[in-house]
């Protein structure tokens, strides 16, 4: 059954092999999808965290004190009647979404939070900074490169990312890229990575000097017939602008990738998990003193910090996979699907839509969107938000989404089809230092990583890149 790679943004296709609704092998022998037969270790192995013991099948709500579990109408029914109340005294609600979950649900969810909360203070963490590349583009079209021009053009500056640790794909692009059509790449990073072994030129430099060493590049970079520029976090804000003015000034086609970390984190900016003008941002969300909900869907802001004390803070509503530190901290714990689990769509790094698949069922867990579709329909706003069906969903995000209005028989056939880049200028947060990538390598354990037992009993060798 195809679906979509959930460890990282490159979005790989895999195949999983599924025997009485358990995933038995990961692969990509059909080359179908972006990737072809490419999987990282990730990709290949890591998708048994799904059926990992401490996995959550079952709603959880905090009676005196202690995490208990209920049914799902009990959890629904406690949910919807704490937000009714807050809705009906205007309180303050703050909402943080995630880079793992579809388009389908970051879309309904950001639709949730300003039609039916009436809040602005949403948003996820940002590992790349995605809307300033767009703006500063103002919607010139081709300038978005695909994952298949990394294997097809003639030229490739890498900026500070270590492609080889966390963006496997890319970097293997790149590296057949060098092999099979002899493109000149080069390279400008902090510390030594794979792809030095065959640059035309490296130059390290200390983090935040990386535009300051451009010009040594200029007349080498303006002699070639084209170039893909690969940024990471390094590059944002007023940066990324003059990245892209650089760019212009060499006289030849240049496109753009800006990375992000994980399997939807592009989608997340592109369906609106961001907050409004004067809305509170992530960590301004998990510090503020006069929350009275705190919903948290797919992410785990508090595994940096210590859980809230039991008891104070905002009405905190979580849907995990897992009892993580921010679960733990929760009133209302709703078990969520997996990708694995699911229908919809996401789109990688270089902003490719593709469509996933379910695969296998889990019981007691359910989709982030069912859930979020549940409550509207027990809150009684759920003609405001239609219908919760993942093709209904995408059908309005065709419609109202900027560049979403792709061909659906290329998804439907397995493909992956390009959004467009916006048109004209768009308004940027103006805090940079929100984007901070987690630069997570093959073998770092993220949230689901930690509960791979494949992925934790493989013992990484430094020396090999």
């Amino acid at each position: 059954m195809g679906t979509i790679c959930t460890h990282c943004s490159n979005g790989c296709k895999t195949t999983l092999g599924v025997r009485n609704d358990e995933i038995i092998r990961g692969n990509n022998r059909d080359r179908s999808g972006i990737n072809g037969e490419f999987l990282c270790i990730k990709g290949r192995y890591a998708f048994d965290f799904y059926n990992h013991p401490e996995r959550l099948l079952a709603p959880l709500v905090r009676v005196n004190g202690k995490l208990e579990e209920v049914s799902w109408s009990k959890a629904i029914e406690t949910v919807a009647a704490k937000f009714n109340e807050v809705r009906g005294r205007s309180g303050n609600f703050g909402v943080i979404g995630s880079n793992h979950t579809t388009n389908e649900e970051n879309y309904y969810l950001q639709k949730f939070a300003r039609k039916v909360l009436g809040t602005g203070n949403i948003d996820h963490h940002r590992t790349g900074d995605v809307p300033a590349l767009l703006d500063a583009l103002s919607g010139k079209s081709g300038k978005l490169a695909t994952t298949a021009d990394l294997y097809g053009k003639k030229a490739v500056l890498v900026i500070g990312a270590d492609l080889a640790l966390e963006q496997p794909f890319l970097s293997f692009q790149i590296r057949a890229n060098y092999r099979h059509h002899q493109a000149r790449v080069y390279v400008v990073t902090a510390g030594p990575v794979r792809e030095d072994q065959y640059a035309a030129a490296s130059v390290r430099v200390a983090a935040g000097g990386e535009l300051d060493v451009m010009e040594s590049l200029r007349d080498r970079l303006k002699a070639e017939p084209e170039l893909v520029v690969v940024f990471g976090d390094a590059i944002k804000g007023e940066a990324v602008q003059r990245l892209v003015d650089f760019g212009e000034s060499l006289a030849i086609p240049v496109q753009y990738v800006c990375l992000v970390d994980d399997s939807n984190s592009r989608g997340a900016v592109d369906m609106g998990l961001l907050p409004d003008a004067g809305g509170l941002a992530l960590p301004e969300i998990l510090a503020a003193g006069n929350l009275d909900v705190l919903w948290v869907v797919g992410a785990n802001p508090f595994r940096a910090t210590e859980p809230r004390p039991s008891g104070s803070g905002p009405f905190l509503v979580v849907h995990d996979l897992f009892l993580t530190e921010t679960a733990q901290a929760a009133d209302v714990v709703f078990p969520a699907a997996s990708a694995y689990e699911k229908n919809g769509t996401v789109t990688n790094v270089c902003g490719e839509v593709q469509g996933l698949r379910k695969a296998v069922g889990a019981m007691g867990a359910k989709p982030d969107l069912e859930i979020m579709g549940l409550l509207a329909r027990e809150m009684g706003v759920a003609a405001e938000l239609g219908p919760w069906i993942p093709e209904t969903v995408f059908a309005e995000i065709r419609k109202n989404v900027r560049g979403y209005d792709v061909p659906l028989p290329v998804l439907e056939m397995g493909g992956a089809a390009q959004t467009a880049a916006l048109n004209g200028r768009i308004p940027l947060d103006g805090r940079p230092e929100l984007i901070r990538s987690a630069h997570e390598g093959l073998f770092t354990s993220g949230t689901l990583g930690r509960y791979s037992k494949v992925l934790n009993s493989v013992v990484e060798s430094h020396g090999n890149r």
